[in-house]
């Protein structure tokens, strides 16, 4: 087997993955017929060639039409935006997450009135 054919393994992720984003792709009410139709032409490539540089190159055509059609940034705007905003080590959620924590009802302690009755069989 050459250095260029793709293992099983791979080739499975690869078409997965391309599936995906055909999948959501079609799940946008924006989509067209014609997109739609081109972006089955990319994952069609990935079953039909045996170059691991053409499948993948098939794959990234396939998640770059469903980005777009989403609104989601490139690499490269995306790291234009995370250096604009200065370091997001920690994402609103997770501070969200936290605050929701800290704002947990306390566990119960027994107080003074509690006795310490335990539940007794009904008859």
């Amino acid at each position: 087997m050459t250095e260029a054919t793709m293992q099983m393994k791979e080739r499975s992720e690869a078409i997965g993955r391309a599936q995906r984003a055909l999948k959501a792709l079609g799940e946008h009410p924006r989509s067209s017929k014609k997109e739609l139709g081109h972006a089955r032409e990319h994952l069609n490539a990935c079953y039909s060639h045996g170059s691991g540089k053409y499948v993948w190159n098939a794959v990234a055509q396939v998640e770059a039409m469903a980005e777009r059609r989403y609104g989601v940034p490139s690499t490269e705007e995306h790291r234009q935006l995370v250096d604009a905003a200065g370091d997001l080590e920690e994402p609103a959620t997770a501070a969200r997450g936290r605050a929701a924590e800290d704002r947990a009802i306390a566990p119960a302690t027994s107080g003074p009135d509690d006795v310490g009755l335990a539940p007794t069989a009904s008859r």
